[in-house]
């Protein structure tokens, strides 16, 4: 019971700082705040995760690990893992994840500032680019476009309409997390990246 209970209030206070910082950045959000959202006490807080900095690793390790049950994302074709992050950023947690990212951007206060958890965050990047080059050798993209400038295309593609669900609405007429839009966009972007790998591929 004990190891549940521990368990339990972990994933209450992950859920808790993930509010508590979509809501007010990383610099704003208060441990206590943080511990009345998930019903515990600082203590607890700093028991299990020593510090905000260790809340915020801990956030964006599950988000980055893959879920058990589901395809792994590099099992499938570029085209539909970019239609599945399409479909993961729409739920409510993805853009609690993308406000943070936001505030993240803010707080940063100079482009050569490092960010938390920057290197665990440099090799998924970096992970992101192997898959983009794998991608071109399968032929699935044009082998004469950039891999980094790829991943951050990729980035825009899937991160906008949760950052700027406003927009969404206001082009479309549709809400970011209407199933009809996240049907509407995943297959614009697998007809979109499909166009691409019709293009002439260049050979060396």
């Amino acid at each position: 019971m004990a190891v549940r209970d521990a368990a339990a209030t972990q994933r209450r206070i992950v859920a808790a700082a993930l509010k508590e910082f979509a809501a007010k950045g990383i610099a704003g959000a208060r441990v206590d705040a943080i511990a009345t959202r998930a019903n515990t006490n600082k203590r607890m807080i700093y028991y299990y995760f020593r510090s905000k900095e260790g809340l915020f690793r801990e956030i964006l390790r599950q988000r980055l690990a893959r879920r058990p049950g589901q395809p792994a994302p590099e099992d499938l074709p570029y085209a539909e893992r970019i239609a599945m992050r399409t479909r993961v950023s729409a739920s409510a947690e993805s853009r609690d994840y993308t406000r943070l990212l936001m505030w993240e951007a803010l707080e940063t206060r100079s482009r050569n500032q490092k960010v938390m958890a920057e290197e665990e965050r440099l090799a998924i990047y970096a992970d992101l680019r192997d898959r983009v080059a794998k991608a071109q050798d399968a032929g699935e993209l044009p082998v004469d476009l950039d891999p980094a400038q790829m991943v951050l295309s990729e980035l825009a593609l899937t991160l906008f309409p949760s950052a700027f669900p406003q927009l969404v609405r206001m082009v479309t007429g549709t809400a970011v997390d209407d199933p009809a839009f996240i049907a509407a966009r995943e297959a614009h972007l697998v007809r979109l990246i499909e166009h691409l790998a019709e293009q002439p591929i260049p050979r060396a």
